[in-house]
């Protein structure tokens, strides 16, 4: 067994380091005196020299480790991350042996399964690896072999984004990593409502799983007159609602032609007639809806992520904010709002500081009645709060 290179913490910077929280920040340690090489085995150890745990280096990231186990007496090896695995795709498994099966599932969500930095995704008869840590590469070819022998895929994709991996020091990817690519797109079914989506060229890994079980939740909140559904994305919160058989129209907005031309795909899938798809910006494009009066019985806010980091916290929170306001304004009385954050730095109390601005500034009451996060395999790290990125807080307004 080689013995990794000790790297310690600075006395003065780490006392809030929870020592089971996978993120170890370049501010918090000890420059080392001798260049530590990028994707090098580290220990982490404590300024007495005491040993806290084992990770990856990286000297590019401002994660300057990332910590992987926490057991002095393993190593971080291959036959670990095979463990790993396992574990993770057992309790997706377990979950779905009592539940309903699901053709799409995340088998892999990153810190909440003790791989930072891996999320796998299944559509199918194929998955998607999402990278965002450097540290990962090291096992890429391990991870691709055992889901191929447990799972047999027939292809396996490989996406790095370029923002990711202008900050972890690697080369963006987005490929077909093993396998053959589906000859177009592939269909799923999700709740009772038919979905297609592009897996080569889609967002992220394809379509937001995190979301599954919320849009039915919000679908049985939606009222029977006319509905908004801003940042629609391939339409998922619009076509549960369709499927429910609650509003009497919907109108979908986003700023993305090429998504919201797979969304009417998939409402006429599901012979849904009653959906009007509009390209806008959503800020832009609410404030002109208050303008002309219009007013809708439900509104989803479905948002993409606005803070990465903890300096971007006051601009996405003034722009949540900005959001909301005009989807109140633009509900009717006991209307309900459906409004949701993806940005892992903004908390379940800012998301409700914020909505208590709203509520404030428009001189009407938002009585929360359901706080949801994501569906049941996006598990969390309790030491990582940053892993619980999802809320969605389904609300009345009088």
């Amino acid at each position: 067994m080689n013995v990794p290179t000790q790297i310690f913490f600075d006395s003065k910077r780490a006392r809030d380091f929870n020592g089971f929280h996978p993120w170890v920040r370049d501010h918090a340690l000890v420059e080392p005196a001798v260049p530590i090489a990028s994707g090098e085995v580290v220990e982490l150890m404590s300024p007495g020299g005491g040993w806290i745990g084992r990770g990856i280096y990286n000297p590019s990231s401002r994660i300057r480790v990332r910590l992987y186990q926490w057991n002095r007496a393993q190593e971080l090896d291959t036959s670990w991350c095979e463990a790993q695995l396992v574990r993770a795709v057992h309790l997706r498994e377990r979950w779905m042996q009592r539940h309903q099966n699901h053709a799409a599932v995340r088998l892999v969500n990153s810190e909440g399964d003790g791989l930072s930095g891996l999320i796998v995704d299944r559509f199918g008869d194929y998955l998607v690896m999402q990278v965002t840590a450097q540290a990962i590469l090291r096992w890429l070819d391990t991870i691709a072999d055992w889901f191929h022998r447990q799972l047999s895929p027939r292809g396996i994709f490989l996406r790095i984004d370029s923002k990711t991996a202008q900050h972890e020091g690697m080369e963006p990817r987005d490929e077909l990593y093993r396998g053959q690519s589906p000859a177009g797109p592939i269909e799923l079914t999700e709740n009772g409502v038919k979905l297609q989506f592009d897996l080569v060229s889609g967002q992220k890994t394809g379509y937001y799983l995190d979301q599954r079980a919320n849009r039915v939740r919000a679908a049985t909140w939606a009222g029977s007159g006319p509905m908004l559904d801003v940042c629609s994305y391939l339409g998922g919160f619009a076509l549960a609602a369709c499927k429910v058989g609650g509003p009497s129209s919907i109108l979908a907005v986003d700023s993305s032609a090429r998504a919201l031309e797979q969304a009417k795909v998939n409402a006429a899938l599901n012979e849904f007639s009653n959906i009007e798809f509009v390209q806008a910006d959503c800020f832009d494009y609410l404030e002109e809806l208050v303008a002309s009066g219009r007013k809708f019985q439900t509104i989803v806010l479905d948002p993409p992520r606005m803070a990465s980091s903890r300096g971007q916290l006051g601009s996405a929170l003034r722009a949540y904010h900005r959001l909301n306001l005009s989807a109140v304004n633009l509900l009717e009385p006991e209307g309900t709002l459906v409004t949701c954050s993806c940005s892992g730095r903004v908390t379940r109390g800012d998301m409700l500081g914020m909505l208590a601005s709203v509520s404030k500034r428009t001189r009407r009451s938002i009585q929360m009645v359901e706080g949801l996060g994501a569906d049941f395999d996006h598990p969390i790290d309790v030491n990582c709060p940053e892993s619980e990125y999802l809320k969605c807080f389904i609300c009345r307004v009088a």
